[in-house]
């Protein structure tokens, strides 16, 4: 990363800055652009010098809080919010909780896979630990205390799929 004393203020041009806000060029070329300052906040360069915008360190890390820490704030809210009416003690079956947390079987399937090494070591794995698990016809049946559904399901980070836009078609191939 290269840097300068421009007035008196450490500086870094974008190449730089993309580096120290560890984030593309290509990124920082877009909300650096005087087209988009207004709308992300970037600052005006401290100087310009053999033809390259110089920012000051400082007013990155300004930026960076302001700006892209609040958009991964706002990607990581806790967008999971549910309340589960009946008795808190209450099983909830498999089925159940899939359809809570919107997964596919299959997708279900690959989470209890992944959770189960930890659950035999009596701790919650990618899912949390069943607090019942019995024999079935098919293999094992688990059930979930309510509350401890509604809790785990409140916790969980990430973003929601937004119920307001078509998901993307798959592109057919060019090759038929």
């Amino acid at each position: 990363m290269e840097l300068r004393v421009v007035n008196d203020r450490l500086c870094t041009n974008r190449r730089g800055a993309a580096e120290y806000l560890n984030r593309s060029l290509e990124t920082i070329n877009r909300v650096a652009s005087p087209k988009h300052r207004p709308t992300t906040g970037w600052r005006e360069p401290i100087d310009v010098v053999d033809g390259q915008e110089w920012y000051a360190l400082e007013d990155l890390d300004v930026f960076n809080a302001a700006y892209f820490q609040v958009k991964r704030t706002a990607r990581m809210a806790r967008v999971h919010q549910v309340s589960l009416e009946g008795d808190p003690d209450e099983l909830i079956n498999a089925k159940e909780f899939r359809t809570l947390i919107r997964v596919t079987h299959g997708a279900w399937s690959k989470y209890v896979e992944k959770s189960v090494p930890a659950w035999e070591q009596d701790r919650d794995g990618y899912l949390i630990k069943p607090d019942l698990e019995e024999p079935g016809r098919r293999g094992i049946i688990r059930s979930w205390k309510r509350h401890r559904v509604e809790s785990w399901i409140n916790s969980r980070t990430g973003s929601a799929s937004s119920t307001g836009r078509p998901k993307q078609d798959a592109q057919p191939d060019a090759g038929g």
